[in-house]
């Protein structure tokens, strides 16, 4: 049985209620799927000293504050409008600081905004908010990888929320428990991180199944 610890470094407190729970639901699936170890997933534990986004050398003081405790650090970073500028002022420049660090580095960079992994399962967001509303009746996409079409995640969730009077913030971390795996699965933005993630694991001497 091995162990395997993890970590984020996000944009914001609000990334650090729905990610970890999300991503450590989805470590779980990687490694009882791609992987003939016997894996133990701890929580992935949010890093941060700051309200706001880090910088890239920010990134690295937190690793180096916490050595040897994880195997893999994740790195979030909406892509907004623009991948190419999100891969050449955090990207690159944060994998060229990282050099050979033992602890693996993988970006979850979601087109747009955090927000449009939440619009994915209509299912999930009925669930948290006790409401019977269709998925168009929320504004939702037909299809998950539509998620990446849309043009503000954010205040489509936002003003899902309004319906009932909530902070959006409010239910973070519960939808990081229900949002579904295999609907994320048909989002292009998810499955790169998934196959990242099997890389990294790969790299840490994982044996692929």
């Amino acid at each position: 049985m091995r162990y395997l610890t993890s970590a984020l470094v996000s944009e914001g407190v609000t990334d650090d209620q729905f990610l970890p729970r999300l991503l450590a639901r989805a470590l779980t699936e990687i490694c009882q799927s791609e992987f003939e170890d016997a894996v133990e997933v701890a929580d992935v534990q949010p890093l941060r000293d700051r309200k706001g986004p880090c910088s890239t050398a920010d990134v690295i003081r937190l690793v180096e504050q916490n050595p040897a405790s994880f195997s893999l650090i994740f790195f979030h970073h909406d892509q907004g409008a623009n991948a190419d500028r999100v891969a050449a002022e955090w990207l690159r420049p944060l994998r060229h600081l990282w050099g050979d660090r033992a602890e693996q580095l993988v970006a979850v960079v979601p087109v747009r905004e955090t927000e449009a992994w939440l619009l994915t399962d209509g299912d999930a967001l009925r669930s948290a908010l006790g409401v019977r509303w269709t998925d168009a009746e929320m504004g939702l996409p037909a299809q998950p990888r539509r998620v990446e079409r849309v043009a503000d995640p954010k205040k489509t969730l936002n003003d899902i929320m309004g319906r009932v009077s909530r902070s959006t913030t409010d239910h973070f971390g519960q939808l990081g428990e229900l949002v579904s795996l295999a609907r994320l699965d048909d989002v292009p933005a998810y499955r790169q991180w998934w196959s990242d993630t099997r890389d990294a694991l790969t790299r840490l001497g994982y044996r692929r199944a």
